[in-house]
């Protein structure tokens, strides 16, 4: 069985270079790789790779993720967020293009899919002075982008795709307690102590659950910093692996976490709550309730909190060096009294 090593580049270089060849059917270049540092869960990595398709010589800039076997959300499977970009590809939702998978950990060590490297920057929440992370201009043309591009995500027919196979609820009615049910299990996987506020929170998300309006590919972890961004343009929705079906209302929470805005008024420093609303309203033809919202910013933080508990013990128990994990473990007392005031404002 492979082993992976992140920092062995030549060994995973020369593993991928034999998968690319057996894909394509003949000779294929593979230059270095270059690690990003960007991103908390998958390792990404940045190549040039060239081959003959039979007709001409084809060159691309590719990006290699892999799923670390300590990783925070380890065992990872490249299958969901693979096969939810190909089916997305042509789509109101920008995303990269999807080249190759493997769920198995036969060729790398590590589940891993590959797909083209996409041109911008990800704007961060996270400013030098907790102030806006743009101008007004900017902000409303990024954020009109960034609003359609959820609302495509959560108006396209997944059924008859292969998403269809992917986790997560399609009863409109179990939505809500599936994911309490999912993110419960993790906690007690990470942490070795009970945890009173997520356990109170975890029986008020039950009692509080909303019906979902429809099934839709739910992102899980749609906000700014989760996007590329040149010359103006959203260029791809980036970090899919919380992919599944669930409900739509589920990402419009998740972007009004205090996490992704600070002291910013504007979610995901874009819009107001309410504009947020109104505008996706207007795409997607849902009736969204400003209660129906808080409920999932709710469900969102809480979600969050759980994360925290996940990276403190890939970095503690796992062995997974990354020193973003100890920081994260460091925040859990904030995560704790955020998550209480979302509920409070819930309530």
């Amino acid at each position: 069985m492979a082993t992976f090593d992140p920092f062995d580049g030549e060994t995973v270089r020369a593993r991928l270079a034999g998968f690319l060849r057996n894909q394509i059917g003949g000779a294929v270049t593979v230059g270095p790789l270059r690690r990003f540092t960007v991103g908390f869960s998958w390792v990404t990595y940045g190549f040039r790779a060239s081959w003959d398709d039979g007709e001409r010589l084809v060159e691309r800039d590719l990006i290699l993720r892999v799923g670390p076997p300590n990783g925070i959300f380890a065992p990872y499977k490249a299958s969901p967020e693979f096969l939810t970009l190909n089916a997305l590809q042509g789509s109101g939702v920008p995303v990269p293009k999807v080249y190759w998978y493997r769920d198995e950990s036969d060729v790398l060590g590590a589940p891993f899919f590959v797909c083209d490297l996409v041109a911008g920057e990800a704007p961060i929440p996270w400013t030098h002075d907790g102030g806006p992370a743009f101008d007004d201009r900017r902000r409303e043309d990024l954020g009109g982008q960034f609003v359609a591009a959820l609302a495509s995500l959560h108006n396209f027919d997944w059924r008859g795709t292969p998403v269809a196979g992917i986790d997560g609820s399609t009863d409109v009615n179990r939505t809500a307690s599936d994911q309490i049910g999912l993110w419960e299990g993790l906690l007690r996987r990470w942490s070795p102590r009970r945890v009173p506020m997520l356990e109170m929170a975890a029986i008020w998300l039950r009692d509080n659950a909303p019906v979902a309006p429809r099934i839709a590919i739910v992102h899980g972890d749609f906000r700014i910093g989760n996007f590329l961004e040149a010359d103006g343009r959203i260029t791809a929705m980036l970090d899919w692996e919380l992919v599944r079906l669930g409900d739509p209302i589920e990402d419009l929470g998740w972007i009004c976490l205090q996490a992704w805005r600070g002291r910013s008024p504007h979610m995901c420093h874009f819009f107001p709550r309410e504009e947020l609303r109104d505008r996706y309203a207007a795409l997607t033809g849902i009736d969204v309730s400003l209660s129906a919202i808080r409920y999932w910013e709710a469900f969102g933080t809480y979600k969050l909190a759980v994360m925290h508990y996940g990276a403190t013990h890939c970095f503690a128990e796992r062995g997974f060096n990354d020193l973003r994990m100890a920081g994260m473990g460091a925040q859990i007392p904030r995560m704790l009294l955020q998550l209480e005031t979302a509920m409070e404002r819930a309530a």
